[in-house]
């Protein structure tokens, strides 16, 4: 069956039964590791320390790590977090931080679905959710506490709303905004809940798409029909109040940081260490949108084609807006352009549903070499990790081999030789396998890497005695090792643990790295006082790229 009459009959399926399909497959490629993999330094362990602080201070507004302000990001994500404890009642496993980017996730692959059978057709909008449920970045963005996957599903649930009414007007013929009211008022709204999420950035896709739409119809007089005198102010209900309060409790502080540091940092250079050239993006995107990256660069021809389409030229304004903004910009992270994919996986597929779409046969040779590269480099780079980190081969090795029949039958389809779709069905079927693989069992078993969780298990076991044991660590300062212990671990270098161990406070364990026990040990010895060795916990730091060891101290006759 050809992929294109695979597509229709899809199609002719009830969208009950689509949407529910999409949500099993979207699940099966998000859960594996969901609860296994710990928590990952830094932002997502700084994000869930921060909601897990909320819960217990009951302070809302006010976002703190520790005693430090957290006012890069709005209130959001940490508010659905804080929801998720309080469904579940569970406020120390990150799994119940991450879901509220699983269902956004979920969600985001639903929208997407939808808005590419709103475009073009069931089956194109079923592939394109396909498309967007085994791609890697939102399966990393699904599997992580922050606020990526939430924003994601806040913009697809704007675009949508604005694609209901753009519909409606063309279909009404007289320009009259008949019907829009609950769509318009459903996108303000939305984009009220992304704003709170992570601020102006949930803007870039919706001036794309209203650019575009401005260009097909030679003005923007049809903005009207999204009801912006009464959208505006429902936009304005939904993100103003918070940043009123945090403004006035921060005495202007929020502003400062979001704003003067954290967003012009970000535009003006490479912020952390992140900057890039422009064509970092596009080099990731052979990775970030595997498996089915080949169906991207096999469009590429089609969607130069078909460019004066209303549907393709909406869909690239929405694209190549949000990409060119990110591209320009000198702070670069991967997830950045992940609002602009939804709109490359439903032009990829409907190039591919599209009969004449085929591409040159000089193209599909520069499009197999160039994927069947990136497949083999997944296949055969995490055993360099596993070899860095000291684990056992055997799982990489399995997951390995399931990208065999993925390189065998994706290179196949680009070819052309015998393109159906059976082929495109097995290469799923190896991402999920792989994906399940790696992300289920490989990353978990990186223990070495995974230093937090160890050494707060060590300390627990040493301070089980204790009624209010407190951890004192010096030269391993990441969030995750406060998430895993408590609110109140202290986390300084060598002689604050030396001083902070000498003010005698009961059931104090420091905890050192190997780099600072010299002077750590001599401060002590310079005060008279002797410590006695608990544990040691070695392993590899990948936030800051180091190997460390770490040694548990208790001060001498402290007792328990």
């Amino acid at each position: 069956m050809s992929p294109q009459s695979l597509l229709d009959r899809i199609g002719e399926w009830s969208a009950g039964l689509r949407y529910g399909l999409l949500t099993v497959i979207a699940l099966a490629f998000f859960l594996p590791g969901f609860t296994s993999l710990p928590p990952i330094d830094r932002d997502e362990s700084r994000f869930a320390q921060a909601s897990k602080q909320m819960v217990e201070t009951g302070d809302y507004i006010d976002i703190r790590f520790q005693h430090e302000p957290r006012h890069k990001k709005p209130a959001g994500i940490y508010w659905f977090q804080a929801a998720a404890v309080h469904l579940t009642g569970i406020d120390d496993r990150i799994w119940v931080y991450r879901l509220p980017s699983l269902g956004a996730a979920v969600a985001s692959v639903l929208l997407t679905a939808f808005i590419g059978g709103l475009l073009f057709s069931g089956g194109v909008g079923f592939g394109a959710g396909v498309v967007m449920a085994s791609s890697i970045l939102l399966n990393v963005e699904a599997r992580t506490g922050k606020s990526d996957a939430m924003l994601l599903a806040a913009i697809m649930a704007a675009l949508a709303c604005m694609l209901i009414v753009l519909r409606r007007y063309r279909e009404s013929g007289t320009g009259k905004p008949e019907g829009n009211a609950l769509a318009a008022h459903g996108f303000w709204a939305m984009a009220g809940v992304g704003f709170m999420i992570k601020g102006p950035i949930l803007f870039l896709p919706i001036i794309g798409l209203v650019l575009a739409q401005g260009w097909l119809s030679r003005g923007f007089g049809w903005v009207r029909h999204l009801k912006p005198l009464t959208g505006i102010p429902l936009f304005l209900i939904v993100a103003l109040p918070w940043y009123v309060a945090i403004i006035i409790i921060s005495d202007g502080g929020f502003l400062a940081e979001s704003v003067g540091k954290d967003m012009i940092a970000k535009v003006s250079s490479g912020q952390e260490s992140h900057g890039a050239p422009p064509g970092l993006y596009l080099a990731l995107a052979n990775v970030t949108f595997w498996p089915f990256s080949l169906l991207g660069l096999l469009a590429l021809p089609w969607i130069w084609r078909s460019r004066r389409r209303s549907e393709v030229t909406l869909l690239l304004g929405w694209a190549l807006f949000t990409w060119i903004i990110f591209a320009l910009t000198p702070t670069k992270l991967a997830h950045y352009v992940l609002p602009a994919y939804p709109a490359l996986a439903i032009l990829a597929v409907a190039a591919l549903h599209d009969v004449d779409a085929a591409a040159p046969r000089w193209w599909r040779i520069i499009i197999m070499l160039l994927w069947g590269l990136v497949t083999l480099a997944l296949a055969s780079a995490m055993p360099f990790v596993a070899q860095g980190a000291g684990v056992d081969l055997s799982v990489w090795h399995f997951a390995g081999v399931l990208l065999l029949p993925a390189l065998w039958f994706g290179l196949g389809f680009i070819h052309g030789v015998r393109r159906s779709g059976a082929q495109l069905t097995a290469v799923l079927v190896a991402a999920l396998l792989f994906s399940g693989v790696v992300f289920g069992r490989f990353l978990p078993g990186l223990e070495p890497a995974f230093v937090s969780p160890r050494l707060a298990a060590a300390f627990q076991q040493m301070a089980a005695p204790c009624p209010a044991p407190r951890l004192i660590s010096a030269g391993f300062n990441e969030p995750s090792l406060v998430f895993l212990t408590a609110t109140d671990t202290f986390l300084t270098h060598a002689t604050g643990a030396a001083d902070k161990l000498l003010d005698r406070t009961p059931c104090q364990i420091a905890a050192v790295e190997q780099r600072l026990q010299a002077d750590f040990l001599d401060h002590l010895a310079a005060r008279g006082a002797e410590v006695e060795k608990l544990d040691e916990v070695q392993g590899f730091n990948y936030a800051r790229g180091q190997n460390v060891t770490i040694t548990l101290y208790r001060l001498s006759g402290d007792g328990k």
